[in-house]
């Protein structure tokens, strides 16, 4: 027998029903459903393409059903689909990703690359047309680690909200906040 433990996939029925369950948890996906819809179409693509199966919507992810394979080819695919969501896991995030995770504006992220809060490891490039467009990426244990900070964010809202009025708005408020005093 071929026995494999699995980090994202549920093996615990293959043995009896020979159903194997996934459910893209937050280490894979950070958050993200635009990633975790990319690992249940990896794991469905993966399984399908090696095995006759039945793919089966659960509410958090799928439930992949076997009725002709052996426990061993299922153990042999189910190692390979996690080698695949280890490599997805080291992916770096997109930009998208990132504000969807966050939940920042594309401003506040562009911001707060500029400012080196969110450093990116990197870009990816697609073409638009004739055009080549770049977009930053991200690591994903970063973003994890600050998502996981909720208050952060608002942190820095809060900061850059003072620090980015401009001046002029400042001496008119000033000069607003100094009238009503006097009357």
């Amino acid at each position: 027998m071929n026995t494999i433990t699995s980090q994202h996939l549920d093996l615990a029925c293959v043995v009896t029903t020979r159903v194997v369950g996934f459910s893209p948890a937050t280490n894979l996906t950070c958050g993200s459903r635009q990633r975790a819809g990319i690992a249940i179409r990896l794991v469905k693509s993966t399984f399908r393409q090696r095995l006759k199966c039945v793919v089966s919507e659960v509410p958090c992810g799928i439930s992949i059903a076997f009725p002709e394979a052996t426990e061993a080819d299922i153990m042999d695919v189910c190692a390979f689909a996690e080698q695949r969501l280890q490599r997805l896991q080291q992916e770096p995030l997109t930009t998208k990703m990132v504000e969807e995770i966050l939940s920042v504006t594309p401003a506040e992220l562009r911001c707060l690359t500029k400012q080196g809060r969110i450093p990116p490891v990197g870009r990816a490039f697609f073409s638009q047309g004739r055009k080549q467009v770049g977009v930053f990426v991200y690591a994903p244990e970063v973003i994890c680690k600050l998502a996981k900070q909720s208050d952060q964010i608002s942190e820095w809202r809060r900061a850059a909200g003072t620090a980015a009025m401009p001046s002029h708005r400042k001496s008119s408020l000033a000069r607003q906040s100094a009238v009503d005093t006097f009357e």
